[in-house]
This record gives structure tokens, sequence and C-alpha cells, in this order.
């Protein structure tokens, strides 16, 4: 399991910042969110930002459809995520909506390793619909992300048994919000790869600070 700082800032300036600070403080990897920079993305600066670190970072370009701040068209996205691909992070975040509408994007996963994420902002679908979720994600090779919001105790045991029966290492999942924090705490023990912190702002709801999830886990691992 590695611990990720979720990091979004509108300026380059703070987020090469926070991206610094983050590994300075132990993260194991960073996710840029790119979709919270204002303006048009500037491909050359993200590139001059994770220099150093590109093995260690998940550039994400989220579409407004799934909770991202990206405000340009469809068609401009696709294009600077293709872009973003040639800066060979680590990992580079893409939906499963958009993989599966758009072949291209597909082939970037011959380059670089691919999460493919879905999230559900209002609730946690019932098992059988997550299952095909992480069935159609895993499709396209990479890691599977499966987020969904919790509104009872009981969905934190629902994402918790999809991940069960995920093969190793090939999905992450979680439930968002305060109720979700179980799930947060626990799906890394239990074959997540990749906990998901906040090093200032929270990224997504009910998302650990990082220092309180080195803690944790430093403690959780003895």
């Amino acid at each position: 399991m590695k611990i990720c700082a979720s990091v979004g800032e509108s300026t380059y300036t703070l987020l090469e910042k926070r991206v610094k600070r983050a590994f300075e403080l132990g993260a194991d990897l960073v996710e840029l969110r790119l979709d919270y920079l204002k303006g048009v993305l500037d491909v050359k600066k993200v590139k001059s930002i994770i220099c150093g670190f590109e093995n260690r970072c998940i550039l994400t370009l989220r579409s407004s459809r799934e909770g991202g701040l990206f405000k340009g068209e469809e068609a401009q996205r696709l294009y600077l995520i293709h872009e973003l691909s040639g800066l060979k992070p680590a990992y580079l975040d893409v939906e499963l909506d958009a993989v599966k509408r758009v072949q291209s994007l597909s082939e970037v996963g011959e380059e670089v390793t691919l999460i493919v994420s879905k999230h559900s902002f209002t609730h946690t679908p019932n098992q059988s619909i997550l299952d095909r979720w992480v069935k159609e994600a895993l499709r396209f090779g990479g890691i599977a992300k499966v987020v969904t919001t919790a509104k009872n105790f009981k969905d934190n045991i629902t994402v918790i048994e999809i991940l069960k029966q995920a093969p190793k290492g090939r999905l992450i999942s979680f439930c968002m919000g305060e109720l979700g924090l179980v799930s947060r705490i626990l799906t890394p023990l239990l074959g997540s790869p990749i906990l998901y912190t906040s090093l200032k702002e929270a990224t997504a709801p009910g998302q650990i600070g990082l220092s309180e999830a080195l803690k944790l886990y430093s403690v959780l691992r003895v």
C-alpha cells in the first residue's frame, strides 16, 4: 500500500510547493489534481513541476461530470490527457466512462499505467453494479478505482466486499464522506494499493490528512 497526497491548487507556483512539501512529509505518491488550476492547462509547466518525481506522481484532469473542476470542452480535456501521458507519470487517472467512449484513451494505457475510475457522489450502489464497474475498469488494464458515498455503516462493508473479490493490488475502493472513514482506513489493509490523503484542504469528502495517515499506519504496521 502506498500513501498518496492529493493536491489541488489554482496556481502552478502553489502546486509545485505543495508537491514538494508532500514528498518532504513522507508521501509515497502525489496526485496532482490539474483540474484545479486556473486557465488553460500548460503541460510544459506540469512537466517542470514533476521533473525528477515522474515515477511518484498521479496526474488527474477530472471531468466535471465526476466531481472535477475542469471547465473546458471535453475534446480539449481528452487532448490534454494524451499530452499528459507523454510526461510518463507513474499513473494517469481517467474516468471509466471516458475510456469506454474514446478508444484512444485505452491505448494510452500501453504507455502509462491507468487508474480507471468511477465515482458515485450520491450513494453506494448495490454490489452487482459495483462488481460490473470493477470488471469494466479492469478490462483496460492498470488499476480500477471505484469510489462511492457512504450513507450508512453498511456501505463500508459493501465496498470492502468488492475489494475482497478483485485481483489483489488492482482495485482502489472506498466510501467518501464522514460515514466512509472506516472504509478509507481498512481497504488499504485489505489489498487496495493506494490510500488517498490530503495535504492541506481535502480534494474529496472525508479524506484523511497525510500526517495523520502516516502516523496511523506506522502504528497499525507494528
